[in-house]
Formats: C-alpha cells, sequence, structure tokens
C-alpha cells in the first residue's frame, strides 16, 4: 500500500508540473490585463491539433513544432486582444473598469474555437506517436520500481523553464518593466508614455505562446480531441486560482497541488470522485485565501 501511495504521489507531481505549465500562460494574462481569458483551453486544444498536423502531415516531432506554433499563436493571442478585447475596454472605460462582457466574448471564442475543430475533425481521438511517446523512463531502487514516460518528465520540467522564461521577461527586460507599470497602474503607465492597450497585447500574446509550449508537451502523451480544451481549460483557472492570480510560481504550485490531490486521491476513493477533491480544495481556498497560496493582489 505504501508503495503505491509513493507511485501515486511521483505520479501526481509529474502530471502536477503539466498543470502548471498550462496554468501559467492564463496566470500572466489576467496578472497584467486583468482579463479572465476562459478561452484559454481552447487556445491550448488549437495548439495540439498545430502539432498533430505537423506531425501527420511533415512529420515533425512537437518539440521541434515548438518553433513554428508558439510564433503563431503568439500573433493569435496579440490579435485577440487587439481585435476582440482593447475595443471593448475602450468602449466600456467609463462605466467600469473591468467589463463584464470581456468574460463573454472570452467564453464565446472558446466555443467558437472548439466547435469549429470538433466540425473540421470529429470526436475522434487522436495521438502523436512519436519517439519520446514511447521511451520510458525506469527507476528502480530495491524493491520499489517507477516507469514512466519520458514526455511526462519532459512536461513536468517544462512548467519549470516556461515559468523561467516569463519570470526573465517580466522582471529583467524592458518590455517587462512596461509589464509590471501597467499591471500595477495602467493610469500611471499612460501618463509615463507606456502604451497600455499594446502592452496588453504583446502580455496576452505571450500568455497564449506559453500555452502553446505546454501544448507540444501535452501532445506527445495526450490524446488530441476538441473536448481537451474544456478540461485542461477548467483546471488551468482553479490552478491559477488556488496558487493566487497573476503569481507565476503559484501557478507551478497550484499544479503540483492539483496532480498530487487527484492522483493519491484516487488510491483511495475513485478516479472521479478525487477530481472532486480539487474542487473541494478550490472552494476552501476562495474562503481561507481569495488571493491564492502565493497571491499578489492579482499583479504580475
Amino acid at each position: 500500500m505504501l508503495d503505491s501511495v509513493l507511485l501515486a504521489l511521483i505520479y501526481g507531481i509529474l502530471q502536477g508540473g503539466a498543470y502548471g505549465a498550462i496554468a501559467l500562460g492564463l496566470s500572466v494574462i489576467f496578472g497584467v490585463t486583468r482579463v479572465t481569458n476562459f478561452a484559454h483551453g481552447a487556445m491550448l486544444m488549437l495548439s495540439t491539433f498545430l502539432y498533430y498536423e505537423l506531425f501527420t502531415r511533415f512529420g515533425i516531432d512537437p518539440y521541434i513544432g515548438i518553433l513554428f506554433v508558439t510564433p503563431v499563436l503568439y500573433l493569435l493571442g496579440m490579435a485577440t486582444q487587439r481585435f476582440l478585447i482593447t475595443p471593448l475596454l475602450k468602449k466600456e472605460r467609463g462605466t467600469t473598469q473591468d467589463p463584464a462582457s470581456l468574460l463573454l466574448i472570452t467564453l464565446g471564442l472558446g466555443y467558437a474555437i472548439s466547435n469549429l475543430f470538433m466540425m473540421i475533425y470529429g470526436s475522434d481521438y487522436k495521438t502523436i506517436p512519436t519517439a519520446a511517446s514511447k521511451a520510458y523512463l525506469t527507476v528502480e531502487i530495491g524493491d520499489f520500481l517507477f516507469t514512466t514516460q519520458w514526455s511526462r518528465v519532459i512536461a513536468f520540467l517544462a512548467a519549470f523553464i516556461i515559468g523561467f522564461a516569463l519570470w526573465f521577461i517580466i522582471n529583467k527586460t524592458e518590455l517587462g518593466k512596461k509589464i509590471r507599470a501597467v499591471s500595477q497602474n495602467r493610469d500611471a503607465a499612460a501618463i509615463c508614455g507606456v502604451d497600455v492597450y499594446k502592452t496588453y497585447s504583446v502580455a496576452f500574446g505571450l500568455g497564449i505562446a506559453a500555452v502553446a509550449v505546454a501544448g507540444a508537451c501535452l501532445s506527445e502523451y495526450y490524446f488530441v480531441q476538441p473536448q481537451v480544451g474544456t478540461l485542461f481549460g477548467t483546471k488551468s483557472f482553479l490552478i491559477v486560482v488556488l496558487g493566487g492570480l497573476g503569481s507565476i510560481p503559484g501557478a507551478i504550485l497550484g499544479g503540483l497541488i492539483f496532480g498530487i490531490v487527484e492522483s493519491v486521491g484516487a488510491q483511495f476513493i475513485t478516479s472521479s470522485a478525487s477530481s472532486m477533491l480539487t474542487f473541494i480544495l478550490f472552494m476552501i481556498m476562495l474562503f481561507i485565501r481569495p488571493s491564492g497560496l502565493l497571491g499578489k493582489g492579482g499583479k504580475v
């Protein structure tokens, strides 16, 4: 029994890292623009289908495909902010700082993308059988044996690589100074000459680019299907709230907690019930600490 729990803990940590990698982009977007992007999961799903097409048509491994898909998703993120979200911000700025219509438009965008891909590809599950997905890591210590796909280990490591890259951009570059200024006080940043809406577009693009990288890792071991975005999009939102809105370390920590709770909980109750534990944890966090474990008031 102890070995089973230990294995579940390790699997949970690996899966939690993947959750954190997916949630990082959502956290950055909210931390800068204050927009809860309900199309985040759909953007993740879109990236996995792009990797699927690159692999099936040209034989390009998703890890290599990052070089092609990430710039595309970055531009898509910028376009989404510029042509859909910014006009609403400008139109409704006099009535409310964060218009509720932003929630509706990102939610609608997410449904539109998901249904479009359902129409094109259907509901069949697709896989990307790459070398990494077929390679396994085995660790044996005495009677303890742990085996998992290398692609899961890479997805776990990707959370820290993506997190560091975003942290470096935000904290160590000139662009990062503008992003931090806008996230802390958009009006003061505008007075100082920062183009607030352009900075929003760049931040939104960075968030979607981050989920594109996570999508490459996910597609190596998980199936590709239009409803994947709904599953991981919902979990990303819960993870970001748990870890702290706008917090990069919080997104990773929240992902790890979610993965561990799901995996270890499944050793004692059914898998569906263990997933319910994460929702209970989410609600408890809202009551105890609404800003999240490492929340900074919604600022990056």
